[in-house]
């Protein structure tokens, strides 16, 4: 309860503040008690109750619309105007509970319509009872109390005020009350479309030029100003959601019908305008306009009946104001909403937009060529030579149709976009020079290369060299010019001697360029959004050397923060192999040191991020390479113990003779050459016969067939196990020393060794592995590694 006691308390406040100030001297107050209202949101919005809390609120609240009441009725100019305001404030953030209560400030508000009233409060009025009439439209009951009903007096008060001379501030104010009511309540608007045409006509293509005098045009306008027209054409546009057959879907034919008329009095009102020069093309669906003596007039004019009923004109620069006008209709149907979905004819547009930008300034270098303008000489000097200043506009008016078509269709015409540049770079090319065209050229290029500049060929980008040239011009600083250095001094000759002379004023002319180069604000703006777009959205390798040069210099000179970005990220290709192209990313990290893009490009600090796929890979290697280890782990594992149980049973001794002289009977049995006496070829020696056991002698795990010995094989002479030596049975130690022998031409004869200690070993497997030896090819030979401990015998047994 305290938010709505301190409401109260101050709504109390305000009333006492309204009704205690004079009303002439109310106005200074009103700022300050609008202000305070807002506070009041709660309070003036909230039902009525039955407490007493709530019935004071509700006799406060009924205290201070009493108030506004009466103010609206008061006898002064200032107590109506001071109403106005605090009605608008108070319907604005009082909701349904001041809206459904608001039928006496609507009737108020329409009686200062028909008073006498300065034109602000005209328009005071006129805007408060717009906002009420927008607000209304969510409450479909209060549309039927109110809206509807005060709806048509409110346009025809209007419609007389907009009649009679008015001034082009509260002309406007009208015409945008229509734009915002007009699709709203189409059906309370059809009644008044023939006033309201009759306004239009005068308003949407202004020709203040003409040479026809008020008597010979019937209702022209003299107040029109650019804002007054822009807000008329808009209305235009939405007319046809008057339609008669609306509600049947007719309002879709009904924009079509008047969008195609538009685009007809365009063409129409060229061949008028363009009549000075004889055009190459023609617009493919219309029939030539014949040109001879008996069609032209002395003066470009237009008396006839206009298909829009659009008053007369009568001069070149006239004809010229009605052709700009058209377009930007024509711009304004584009971009205007409508109630209703409808098919836009992109064809005819572009043909009017080829026809306006195909006709150029000729230059004096393109009079010598065969595609110079071709001139009427029916038509005089005087008029081609206004035509030349005229059209710079046109040109101006047709890019800003091409910007408003590629913002409204977006990405669905982009396959116009080669013709339209290559139209934009005739067009800069010819008329360079003036400012307006280079700007509207620089944003129509920024456009199209954004929508698809990455896709043009190399032919559609190399015609923009100028275009960049001048655009690197526009955004540095004008340079001193040339010819100051002859005009400040010059040598004059007085009785034949050279006396120099100088002119002061001279000094001051590059100052003056400067400055004058300066004022062109909307130029070096529309310069400094394309230079990144250049680096960004066309190839490098389009660009030649001088001229991405030319590019990374003016981004460096002016710091421009994107340009330079742009160009870092989008390196030039090396003409050099083998060597990176030169960037400019020091002097960017200099320059624009605290920004953080730039902080970004320099010292990246991005982690590494593994997407899907590579985690993926990385477990299916890992499993495979699992499964491999379980494959040979216990063999590898095996090989390990056994090397291990073989270097420590030295200590055991008989199972140790048993290991060696089964070892050794197989080695003698296989016929291995004798070691020499060298302590490498012992070494060799136990590397080998480590070598023989990697793998295990299981049932499970067969040896591999270039290990595997054919130790079932019976030697051939059974003396030879007399002839091992009898050193051999002893223990293996852990460090094997080999003896120092002399090789003797004949190895005396060993003991024999009983066959119990050669079972007595633990290699038990060993008949497993006579089995599989056996079922070996003799191929296998080649592939069999032996023991060698001792001198081969096998040629003194034979």
């Amino acid at each position: 309860m305290a938010p709505i006691a301190t409401e109260l308390a101050t709504l109390r406040a305000l009333t006492f503040r309204i009704s205690s100030t004079p009303t002439s001297h109310l106005p200074p107050h009103v700022p300050a008690i609008a202000a305070t209202l807002a506070t009041c949101k709660t309070l003036l919005s909230s039902p009525a109750s039955s407490s007493k809390t709530a019935s004071e609120a509700s006799v406060a609240v009924h205290k201070y619309r009493t108030f506004l009441s009466t103010l609206l009725q008061d006898r002064t100019i200032q107590g109506r105007w001071a109403a106005i305001v605090l009605v608008k404030s108070t319907v604005e953030i009082g909701g349904w509970e001041t809206l459904h209560n608001c039928g006496p400030w609507v009737r108020g508000l329409l009686g200062i319509l028909t008073k006498p009233d300065p034109f602000f409060s005209k328009q005071l009025c006129i805007i408060t009872l717009t906002r009420i009439f927008t607000l209304t439209r969510e409450y479909p009951t209060l549309v039927r109390e109110f809206t509807t009903p005060s709806l048509t007096p409110f346009i025809q008060a209007t419609l007389q005020i907009a009649a009679s001379r008015t001034t082009p501030a509260l002309l406007e104010t009208i015409l945008e009350s229509f734009n915002q009511l007009l699709p709203r309540h189409p059906t309370t608007f059809r009644s008044h479309l023939k006033q309201i045409h009759q306004l239009l006509n005068q308003t949407i293509t202004p020709t203040p030029s003409s040479r026809l005098g008020p008597e010979q045009v019937p209702g022209a306008r003299s107040d029109v100003t650019h804002a007054v027209a822009d807000a008329a054409r808009r209305l235009y546009t939405q007319l046809p959601c008057s339609a008669p057959n609306a509600a049947k879907g007719a309002t879709s034919e009904e924009w079509h019908a008047s969008f195609k008329k538009t685009i007809e009095n365009a063409h129409r009102v060229g061949d008028k305008v363009f009549r000075a020069v004889v055009e190459d093309w023609k617009p493919s669906p219309r029939d030539p306009t014949s040109v001879n003596g008996s069609t032209i007039d002395d003066e470009v004019q237009d008396r006839s009946a206009d298909p829009m009923s659009l008053p007369p004109w009568s001069g070149i620069f006239a004809g010229g104001e009605r052709l700009v006008g058209l377009l930007d209709l024509v711009k304004a149907y584009i971009l205007c909403p409508t109630t209703v979905p409808i098919n836009l004819n992109v064809g005819a547009v572009v043909d009017l937009l080829t026809r306006l930008l195909s006709l150029t300034i000729p230059s004096a270098k393109s009079q010598n060529f065969h595609n110079a303008v071709k001139f009427n000489n029916q038509v005089s000097k005087e008029e081609r030579d206004n035509l030349w200043l005229i059209l710079p506009k046109i040109h101006v008016a047709a890019v800003d149709i091409l910007l408003a078509l590629m913002q409204r269709s977006d990405a669905s015409t982009t396959s116009i976009d080669a013709a339209m540049l290559d139209q934009l770079v005739w067009v800069f090319t010819a008329e360079k020079d003036i400012p307006e065209v280079r700007t509207s050229c620089y944003l129509a290029v920024k456009a199209l290369l954004l929508r698809s500049g990455v896709a043009l060929p190399k032919s559609s980008v190399d015609p923009l060299a100028d275009v960049i040239r001048k655009c690197c011009d526009d955004i540095l600083p004008q340079e001193p010019i040339g010819a100051t250095s002859n005009q400040t001094s010059s040598l004059q000759k007085t009785n034949g001697n050279a006396q120099a002379t100088a002119n002061a004023d001279a000094f001051l002319t590059t100052s003056k360029a400067i400055v004058a180069r300066g004022n062109f604000t909307g130029l070096q703006n529309a310069a400094h959004a394309l230079l990144p777009v250049l680096f960004t959205n066309v190839r490098p390798q389009y660009w030649s050397d001088s001229l991405r040069t030319r590019m990374d210099r003016t981004a460096i000179l002016v710091g421009d923060k994107d340009a330079m970005v742009a160009s870092v990220l989008n390196p030039p290709p090396s003409r050099k192999f083998g060597k990176p192209a030169a960037s400019i990313l020091p002097l960017l990290a200099r320059s624009q040191s605290g920004e953080k893009e730039v902080e970004a490009l320099v010292r990246p600090r991005m982690p590494v991020i593994l997407t899907g796929t590579q985690e993926s890979d990385a477990m299916d290697e890992d499993e495979e390479e699992a499964e491999v280890l379980e494959d040979l782990g216990e063999e590898e594992q095996f090989v390990g113990n056994e090397l291990e149980s073989l270097l420590g049973s030295g200590v055991s001794g008989d199972n140790a003779r048993g290991d060696v002289a089964m070892t050794e009977a197989a080695e003698l049995r296989a016929g291995t050459p004798a070691p020499t006496n060298s302590n490498s070829q012992a070494t060799e020696d136990l590397e080998r016969a480590n070598a023989v056991v990697k793998r295990p002698h299981e049932e499970t795990a067969p040896l591999s067939s270039p290990k595997r010995q054919r130790l079932s094989e019976e030697p051939k002479d059974d003396s030879l196990q007399s002839k091992l030596p009898a050193s051999t049975a002893t223990a293996i130690p852990v460090t094997i020393a080999a003896p120092t022998l002399e090789a003797p031409a004949t190895v005396p004869a060993l003991p024999n060794i009983s066959t119990p200690a050669v079972s007595a070993t633990p290699i038990v497997p060993l008949t497993t592995a006579n089995k599989l030896g056996e079922e070996d090819s003799d191929d296998d030979d080649d592939g069999k590694i032996s023991l060698v401990l001792g001198q081969d015998t096998d040629s003194d047994s034979e």
